[in-house]
């Protein structure tokens, strides 16, 4: 937490800076034709939110695949499996990303240059970094089995990121429901029936919060049902840089208050350090600048419980009177 004092009229201001956390928004998906899938724009999109589009196609003669203005490039995944083979250099799947604007057209037509099948989808987020939206991301496709698709690990560089994992494999047979990995939640799951020429395309996205910087660990989903090899997946892990919630505040300063412990697993104790035994209230406030909480005490301290909230970072307000603070704490 940074924090900048500033002197305004006899007036003081507390800015406080903290890290976000990126928001699922919505998702949509669609199947294609043989070089055409048009997507749809999640309908709660709005400006600012980071999409995220990816196509997979077919088999092991994969296509180019041209985007629609605005899009940026993110990662080509090629299977050098048993699948496709070690010598293959044609894609089997394809993500851009977009930062919303004021007015986003409701369709975006992804074209390929082969005759292959497509698959797509978006999948959108808020409180992302408009200006560097994406930390790291990994794309990994030496693989061939689809009860055991890997999306490879990756190292985050800062805490509260947003990972996404996107997952494909290409089966011939019927089987069109991949599993996401267990830490995950799952935003889109679609695929093809009916043996196309090349099979049937699954394409799988699912994400999760990762609060504390460093190693991500594999992801690993399964098609359901799928236990042979041969098969042509691969996968990417995409980790999001979400953005910064700032709040100024016209304040009187409020000293001799502690909040213990801190970080919590759930309960915590908020105490006056110099007596302080005043009527104080506080309020609990999330990244989003939501007040979930309030709570009054005339004594030396009250006690809280956040057990029941979703773990991460909020701001703990303390009143009394016309004097007010702010401090920092960590669910875990």
């Amino acid at each position: 937490m940074k924090k900048h004092f500033t002197l305004f009229s006899a007036s003081l201001f507390l800015v406080l800076t903290i890290s976000a956390q990126c928001a699922f928004v919505g998702a949509t998906s669609a199947i294609g034709n043989s070089n055409v899938v048009t997507l749809t724009k999640p309908t709660a999109v709005v400006q600012n939110d980071l999409m995220i589009a990816a196509i997979h196609m077919g088999w092991c003669n994969g296509s180019v695949i041209t985007a629609p203005v605005g899009w940026t490039l993110l990662a080509s995944t090629i299977n050098t499996g048993s699948g496709c083979g070690s010598g293959n250099t044609t894609p089997q799947l394809v993500t851009f990303y977009k930062i919303a604007g004021p007015s986003e057209p409701v369709t975006h037509i992804f074209t390929g240059n082969a005759s292959q099948y497509l698959v797509g989808c978006i999948v959108a987020y808020s409180g992302v970094n408009t200006a560097n939206p994406i930390d790291v991301f990994s794309s990994y496709g030496a693989q061939d089995a689809c009860a055991n698709i890997v999306a490879n690990g990756v190292f985050t560089s800062s805490p509260n990121k947003r990972l996404v994992g996107i997952f494909f494999c290409s089966v011939n047979n019927s089987l069109n429901n991949i599993v996401p990995p267990n830490s995950m939640t799952e935003r889109v799951d679609v695929g093809t029936t009916g043996n196309h020429p090349w099979g049937n395309e699954n394409l799988e996205i699912a994400d999760e919060l990762q609060a504390p910087p460093g190693p991500t660990g594999n992801k690993v989903a399964a098609l359901s049902g799928c236990s042979s090899t041969g098969w042509v997946t691969g996968a990417q892990l995409i980790a999001l840089n979400c953005g910064s919630t700032t709040a100024m505040e016209e304040i009187s300063p409020l000293a001799g208050f502690s909040v213990y412990p801190n970080p919590t697993t759930g309960i915590v104790e908020v105490a006056g350090t110099d007596g302080i035994q005043l009527p104080v209230r506080l309020e609990l406030i999330d990244l989003f600048g939501r007040t979930i909480l309030q709570e009054h005490f005339e004594g030396e301290k009250a006690r809280l419980d956040l057990s029941a909230l979703p773990r991460g970072v909020y701001l703990l307000r303390i009143i009394a009177g016309e004097k007010m603070n702010m401090l920092k704490v960590i669910l875990d």
